[in-house]
């Protein structure tokens, strides 16, 4: 009798040390799932800040009105993931996170070949004056310009031959191709100012503050005046409105428009 019970008591051990392990690693992968998607949707949080940094005075100076459409709704994507984020739905916030950059891709394409287009156009522009001035200096602006709309051009190359699902990898590589169409214009306007002053000053206009540089660019033309002072603003990453285009969404994002939103808000 003594020894039945014993074996009893024996099976009962065993088969508790078998089955607990597996509900402890059912547990445990729950868990690790949940907070791989935390990561996911953080760093996404994240990436999309940068994004729509480097692009919201493109489009708040130049963005043509299917441009804003675009990326309204970028933003209110990126809005509601923020929002599932802040309720713990990791997953949810994740999907609105990829459907936002989904959108900037198309966006980004856009604006950056208007934006290599009006780079190359600005070069263009300058250039026989440049070279018929002579002067070493504005020839070397003018050179450093069109060197950055090549680079412009590959990285844009380079993400659009990405997986097209890479969305955060092809994002970063525009962001690279806008900060060189930006430059080049820059060196443009360094150019034409060079070319046109007294030989007898050396100038850096890379050290001229904003102010200062915003009258002799703008004083280049009194018919392109406004069109001048609208890209020098752009390549600071500046709204020359004052009030971006993103900080107006923001403050009417309209979320309600959006039709899954209604349906994450019952989520819990």
């Amino acid at each position: 009798m003594i020894n039945r019970k014993a074996t009893r008591i024996a099976a009962i051990a065993v088969i508790c040390c078998l089955t607990a392990p597996a509900a402890v690693l059912a547990q445990r992968t729950k868990s690790s799932l949940s907070a791989g998607e935390q990561r996911y949707a953080e760093k996404g949080l994240k990436d999309n800040r940068y994004f729509f940094y480097f692009i919201n005075s493109s489009i708040s100076n130049f963005g043509t009105e299917e441009e804003k459409t675009l990326f309204r709704e970028a933003i209110r994507r990126d809005m509601i993931a923020q929002i599932l984020y802040l309720k713990f739905l990791f997953h949810e916030s994740f999907v609105e996170i990829k459907r936002s950059q989904k959108i900037l891709i198309d966006l980004y394409r856009t604006v950056l070949k208007r934006d290599i287009g009006m780079t190359k156009d600005l070069l263009d522009d300058f250039a026989r004056g440049s070279i018929k001035s002579g002067k070493y200096r504005s020839k070397h602006y003018l050179k450093l310009g069109y060197r950055d709309v090549t680079e412009a051009r590959i990285f844009f190359k380079m993400a659009d031959h990405y997986r097209a699902t890479l969305y955060s990898m092809r994002l970063y590589e525009y962001v690279k191709a806008i900060k060189d169409a930006k430059h080049g214009k820059r060196y443009a306007f360094y150019s034409k100012l060079e070319s046109v002053s007294p030989d007898d000053i050396k100038r850096e206009w890379g050290h001229f503050p904003f102010d200062d540089l915003e009258k002799k660019i703008t004083g280049l033309s009194e018919e392109k005046k406004d069109y001048y002072a609208a890209i020098h603003y752009d390549n600071y990453y500046r709204a020359r409105t004052g009030k971006s285009y993103y900080d107006m969404i923001w403050e009417n994002p309209q979320l309600e428009e959006i039709p899954e939103y209604q349906d994450y808000l019952g989520l819990r």
